[in-house]
């Protein structure tokens, strides 16, 4: 089990431990924040895919969305354990359907890609704060309360990059 992450694109406190039970509408709730669509599947694999493309034309650009995909990384394995720890069964999909590559958005221009990072990072803090909200389990809560302090970092990685690259 990972609590927490020694990086510049974490916060610095430990993440929650889940303890308890949840509900099997809680548990599809996690499967979509998992591999959902818009989920910590996609925004780790999308940050791949521009660390790919950039890698070796703008090694700011890349380090940075490499680093951001770790920290998505880690966000997928927490509620990966989390939903196999309620009693989940933590396949690659949401609650709806399987995880595909075409959630992705496949353009090289990093200007464009930072910007769908930086909305897909808003959606991110809004859809845990509103999950957090929702969930019956305290500890799956404030977890939820965590990664998105993670995301509210990231915004403002890709907001001051945004504005060094626009100069």
């Amino acid at each position: 089990e990972i609590h927490t992450m020694n990086s510049i694109y974490a916060v610095n406190t430990p993440y929650p431990q889940i303890t308890g039970v949840c509900s099997p509408c809680d548990i599809r709730m996690i499967m979509d924040l998992y591999a959902g669509r818009t989920g910590e599947l996609t925004s780790t694999t999308q940050y791949l895919y521009e660390h790919y493309v950039i890698d070796g034309i703008d090694e700011k650009i890349s380090q940075t969305v490499f680093g951001l995909a770790k920290v998505e990384m880690l966000h997928h394995a927490l509620l990966g354990e989390a939903i196999t720890k309620l009693g989940g069964d933590p396949i690659m999909g949401g609650s709806t359907c399987f995880w595909s590559g075409s959630n992705l958005k496949y353009t090289k221009n990093p200007i464009c890609f930072l910007q769908n990072s930086l909305q897909s990072e808003q959606n991110a803090v809004s859809n845990y704060r509103r999950a957090a909200s929702c969930v019956k389990n305290s500890s799956l809560s404030e977890l939820f309360l965590r990664i998105a302090e993670d995301e509210v970092l990231h915004i403002q990685i890709l907001e001051d990059l945004l504005e060094e690259i626009s100069q």
